[in-house]
C-alpha cells in the first residue's frame, strides 16, 4: 500500500507540473499552469500553492510541510466593502536551493533570493536577499547562509 501511495504521488506532482518532483504526502496547486518548478525539488505534506497570477520555483527547493506560497490575497484596503472587494496579485519567486520551512507563509509579491531558509512559520511580506536565513511575523534577517561555495 506504501508503494501504491508514493506511486499515486509521484504522479500527481508529474501532472500538476509536468516533470518528476519528490513527493513526500499530499499537496495542493491552484492553477498549476501558472506555476513554474525546477529540477531536483521537494514539496513534502500540506504545502499549498495558489498560483492565480504567476509562481516560479527554481531548482534543489525544499517546500517543507504546511507551508504556503500565495500570490494573491485580498486587498485590505477594500475589505471593509463587502461587495467590491479586490484582490491584490503580484508574482511569487523562489530562487534556487532554497528552503522554505514548515508552516512558513510566503506573500504576494515576495522573491526569496537563492539559498536563502524560511524559518518555520515565518510569514515573509517582503523580498528575501540571496543566502539569508529570515523568521518570524514578519520574516525578519537573523542570519546567513554560507560563505558562497556550493
Amino acid at each position: 500500500m506504501h508503494r501504491l501511495r508514493r506511486y499515486w504521488l509521484g504522479l500527481k506532482g508529474y501532472m500538476a507540473f509536468g516533470k518528476r518532483v519528490a513527493v513526500f504526502g499530499d499537496f495542493t496547486v491552484i492553477d498549476p499552469h501558472k506555476v513554474s518548478i525546477g529540477e531536483n525539488c521537494a514539496i513534502n505534506h500540506g504545502v499549498f500553492i495558489l498560483g492565480r497570477c504567476g509562481i516560479s520555483i527554481g531548482n534543489d527547493v525544499v517546500l517543507s510541510t504546511r507551508c504556503m506560497l500565495l500570490d494573491a490575497s485580498l486587498d485590505p484596503t477594500t475589505f471593509a466593502a463587502t461587495k467590491d472587494r479586490r484582490y491584490v496579485e503580484a508574482p511569487v519567486s523562489i530562487g534556487d536551493g532554497c528552503w522554505i520551512g514548515a508552516g512558513a507563509i510566503i506573500l504576494p509579491g515576495v522573491s526569496v533570493g537563492e539559498k536563502s531558509i524560511v524559518g518555520a512559520g515565518a510569514v515573509v511580506t517582503r523580498d528575501v536577499a540571496p543566502r539569508s536565513i529570515v523568521a518570524g511575523n514578519p520574516a525578519r534577517v537573523i542570519g546567513h547562509c554560507g560563505d558562497g561555495e556550493g
